[in-house]
């Protein structure tokens, strides 16, 4: 299949997208050298500074579904605007109504950043205790058979819990899931790699973590992250505007994520990889496989990723950045990572 009708297909999927875990490599650091007798030792050059930045304080929130009744969490992503917690609960039957060929999650637990959400419409609802006497808000939807729990988790900030089956649009079960949230705690989000040298303008916008084992995570460097419901974020197809998708597949297959045919090899992060700037129309691409079952597949693009070509898009920074990419000690175990806050400011 063609890697850009897959890469889309794979996005849509995902809501695209979040979540997982974050990290980064260390620094290469030259073996050292028996000076000769009376010479001066050369001082350490310093290490970079990190030119990446963030839209969003790159940890989670803490997340304990192991209610009475249990919830296994399949999805999570973190923007700018919010942490979202996709979810099914253990006796689940169901699929969402209406959708066919959706992810298997039943309901999305949000916690929008402070002054990212506006509970008007929300506080017409009916009045809920959550976490104080009448502090939540219930509205119901019942020909989307959908039904929104919304409270305040702390000044000015909001969540909520959106069910989407009958199970999951029971008050008990949400009130339950509410609970679940513990915006207080937080832990740092891990990648199995650095990227410190993204440029300013294109700042980490997204990270969207796959737990069914199927759409892998991806990591999104664009002027912002897509909404909740998981759609194009619309700054990222204004002209001119670069952007870049780091996917990292849970797969050994690089034919059926990325068009070899005219890509040329290139080192990344020391590992053996591709680098194809043919597809002028779709902007420049690469993929190295890090390991068994870990593709990463970068595209990186100018303005619309739907061009055709005509014109051909400029060319990107993608080169430039990937020269700086470190893979972590051994990307297979999550304890080698090192977090995001590392390496994107």
């Amino acid at each position: 299949m063609c890697l850009i009708r897959r890469w889309l297909a794979a996005l849509a999927i995902l809501g695209a997208v979040v979540t997982l875990a974050a990290g980064c490599g260390p620094q290469h650091v030259a073996e050292p050298r028996a000076s000769s007798p009376g010479a001066a030792s050369p001082s350490a050059a310093p290490a970079p500074t990190p030119t990446t930045v963030t839209q969003f304080d790159p940890q989670w929130m803490g997340l304990v579904p192991d209610q009475p009744r249990g919830w296994k969490e399949l999805n999570r992503r973190i923007t700018g605007e919010f942490q979202q917690f996709s979810l099914r609960p253990a006796d689940e039957t169901e699929m969402r109504m209406g959708c066919n060929g959706c992810a298997p999650w039943t309901v999305d637990l949000t916690a929008y950043a402070p002054g990212k959400f506006d509970p008007t419409e929300a506080q017409t609802g009916q009045l809920v205790n959550v976490n104080g006497e009448g502090d939540g808000f219930l509205t119901e939807d019942p020909a989307k058979h959908t039904a929104t729990l919304t409270w305040p988790y702390a000044d000015s900030a909001w969540a909520t819990v959106k069910g989407l089956t009958p199970a999951t649009t029971q008050l008990d079960r949400m009130v339950e899931l509410a609970h679940a949230l513990k915006p207080v705690e937080r832990t740092p989000i891990r990648l199995p790699m650095s990227m410190p040298e993204v440029p300013a303008n294109m700042p980490l916008a997204e990270i969207n973590v796959d737990g069914t084992g199927d759409y892998g995570t991806v990591i999104e460097f664009a002027p912002c992250g897509r909404p909740t419901n998981g759609g194009a974020g619309d700054c990222g197809r204004q002209p001119d505007v670069e952007t870049m998708s780091v996917h990292i597949w849970p797969s050994d297959r690089v034919d059926w994520y990325f068009n070899d045919e005219g890509a040329v090899p290139l080192k990344i992060g020391g590992k053996d990889g591709f680098f194809d700037d043919a597809l002028t129309g779709a902007g420049d691409h690469a993929a190295v496989q890090v390991q068994p079952g870990m593709l990463v597949v970068f595209d990186s693009g100018v303005g619309d990723v739907y061009r055709t070509g005509d014109p051909p898009q400029p060319p990107t920074r993608l080169k430039t950045i990937l020269a700086t990419l470190e893979w972590a000690p051994d990307p297979a175990n999550e304890a080698s990572w090192t977090p995001v806050s590392d390496w994107a400011k």
